[in-house]
């Protein structure tokens, strides 16, 4: 059975009420930020159009935004309702659609918009499905392609551990932090792994294979077709000699 939890303020959406008939397994919460926890450290933020032009406003957007990036290492903000309306409630319309473009564009927070409660909570229950058969699917905290050259010998440090399989920046701090040092998170075991916020005993083992596993290049298909053909034409010469 999918598990969501849900913040006590949510209790007054429907939001709740069309989960639990979708079957998700419901529990309230006081959550620290955001709205919905649907998967380990992957947290939903849910927000009305109205409740967004208020936000964005009242400064409250920004600083929610910001406690979800520095918290978590996935999170996700949900716009409930039509964005066209938004002309009918402020006149600065172009100012709520500029601070969503800046929340998925600079703090790569994926914006998604749902129609009504009811359609939030199905979005919800398929992210938090798709969460479980794959945990790295939906992952939006990703390393970047540039090294980070001239920058401090932390921001190396933090470029590397993240690298390593379901391991965000957040995540990768809190590594560093208890370890102290990336040759120590290396050599951790699966267990000092798995007691690490944000890291559950799956991801622990993941992360330990890929340590310290031999590096094997897997032989890809068309390569192994080739082979077997070769094997068997050079069976068939050999039998006929």
């Amino acid at each position: 059975m999918v598990k969501i939890y849900v913040d006590i303020r949510e209790k007054e959406s429907e939001v709740p009420k069309y989960l639990t008939e979708l079957g998700v397994l419901v529990i309230f919460k006081q959550l620290a930020v955001g709205d919905y926890v649907i998967a380990e450290d992957v947290v939903a933020e849910r927000k009305t159009v109205s409740d967004l032009a208020k936000s964005v406003f009242d400064g409250r957007f920004f600083s929610q935004l910001s406690r979800l990036t520095r918290s978590v290492d996935r999170c996700f903000l949900i716009v409930e309702g039509d964005l066209e309306k938004m002309k009918y409630i402020t006149s600065n319309y172009k100012s709520v659609l500029a601070a969503l473009y800046y929340s998925s564009i600079v703090d790569r927070v994926p914006v998604i918009l749902t129609s009504d409660p009811k359609h939030t909570a199905e979005v919800l229950k398929y992210l938090s499905i798709k969460l479980y058969e794959s945990p790295y699917a939906l992952r939006t905290t990703t390393v970047s392609k540039n090294k980070p050259r001239d920058a401090p010998l932390s921001e190396w440090q933090l470029y590397v551990v993240s690298a390593l399989p379901g391991v965000g920046i957040k995540t990768a701090e809190r590594l560093l932090r208890k370890f102290g040092s990336v040759k120590r998170v290396f050599n951790a075991s699966i267990a000092e792994l798995a007691s690490t916020e944000g890291l559950s005993e799956e991801k622990a083992n993941l992360i330990f294979r890929v340590i310290n596993e031999p590096y094997v290049k897997k032989v890809t298909r068309d390569l192994k077709v080739f082979t077997e053909k070769s094997k068997n034409s050079n069976d068939s010469s050999s039998s006929s000699q």
